[in-house]
């Protein structure tokens, strides 16, 4: 009851930006604002269909008894290490969001806020869930759409970033890759690497990237659009955003608790990988786990990240000498130990925020 709650909540939130935004721009937005609705209400679809497709796929390539033993023989206490390391991932999420917030909000209120907005995200399609934390801080602290859109977003960009570093790194320790995949993993670490380094330009440039964006816009014609503006704004506010950030000198504090996050994630992911008994290297599970972040980007998501998340983790694993088997199985048991642990922090947090 409580998931369908917040799940109707989110989907409210939903119809009151999108009516908020048309009635900001009554010009523009007629067929479009039609062709936009029908376009969420398509991916919904796609995510649905999507999910099923690829988990029947991937479930065609095992043996259904295979993956219960796998799951029979868990080491236990990974489980619980692992569980300790996700909720610590958890606080240094909260304390991102306290530092970016100006610490006007709570380390405790933040942990639980970043416990329903991680379990909506990672169940709801498309990545959709995003929202809940710009309608949390709405609604419990009185936080404006434009503060929760650019803070999330800040964190979004360094995360990213520290996702790209570390999967570079993590490419300099891990040899012998299987031919095919040598060339697909040095493409992908040349992407992301250059990807970073635009981010980076982003967060100590970004006046000189929005000017050039509206220089492209008038030229192109577009400045008038309501979408356009729409966006513009949104950019504005992100850019304020970053350089404020820079100028109370929090970026270096910010990046090094990025870092920690995503260390800690990777550490869960290794510690999941021991509990299965399969001896593979640090930097070979954060290397092949990466794969999962990838496909969690891309803009069709299975429901619950099923299918896409095994998918990609499948890519990552077999890259670095697993059988296709092994890669597969123990994408599925370390998903399914994910959702475990989201889901009881989700609910810890959704009746913590209940009582405020």
């Amino acid at each position: 009851m409580e998931l369908i709650y917040i799940r109707r909540k989110i989907d409210i939130y939903h119809f009151d930006c999108y009516s908020r935004f048309y009635s900001q721009y009554p010009s523009g937005l007629g067929e479009n604002g039609q062709l936009l609705m029908k376009y969420i209400t398509g991916k919904k679809f796609i995510t649905v269909l999507a999910t099923f497709l690829l988990l029947g796929i991937i479930l065609s390539q095992i043996r259904i008894e295979d993956l219960i033993a796998t799951i029979k023989n868990i080491d236990k206490t990974y489980l619980v290490l692992g569980f300790f390391l996700y909720v610590l991932s958890y606080l240094l999420r909260g304390l991102r969001f306290h530092i970016l917030l100006d610490k006007k909000i709570s380390l405790t209120d933040l942990f639980h806020i970043v416990c329903v907005h991680n379990m909506v995200n990672s169940i709801l399609p498309a990545r959709s869930g995003e929202l809940s934390y710009i309608y949390i801080l709405k609604k419990y602290h009185d936080k404006s759409t434009g503060e929760g859109v650019a803070t999330l977003m800040v964190a979004r960009v360094l995360d990213f970033i520290t996702i790209s570093l570390l999967f570079f790194m993590s490419s300099l320790f891990v040899h012998d890759f299987p031919e095919t995949f040598s060339s697909i993993i040095w493409l992908v670490v040349l992407f992301t690497a250059l990807l970073a380094v635009f981010l980076i330009i982003l967060l100590y440039a970004g006046d000189i990237f929005l000017k050039f964006a509206n220089a492209v816009f008038k030229t192109l014609k577009l400045n008038k659009h309501g979408l356009v503006n729409f966006f513009s704004r949104k950019a504005i506010e992100i850019v304020d955003s970053f350089k404020n950030i820079k100028n109370s000198g929090k970026m270096i504090e910010l990046f090094i608790i990025s870092f920690t996050i995503w260390i800690t994630l990777y550490f869960l992911n290794y510690t999941l990988i021991k509990s299965l008994s399969i001896n593979i290297g640090f930097f070979e599970v954060l290397l092949a786990s990466t794969f999962v972040v990838f496909m969690s980007i891309l803009p069709i998501q299975g429901m619950g990240g099923f299918g896409t998340y095994e998918v990609g983790w499948a890519i990552g694993f077999v890259g670095i000498g697993l059988s296709k088997e092994l890669a597969i199985n123990s994408g599925i048991v370390v998903h399914i130990i994910g959702i475990v642990y989201y889901v009881l922090l989700g609910f810890y947090g959704y009746q913590y925020l209940c009582k405020k």
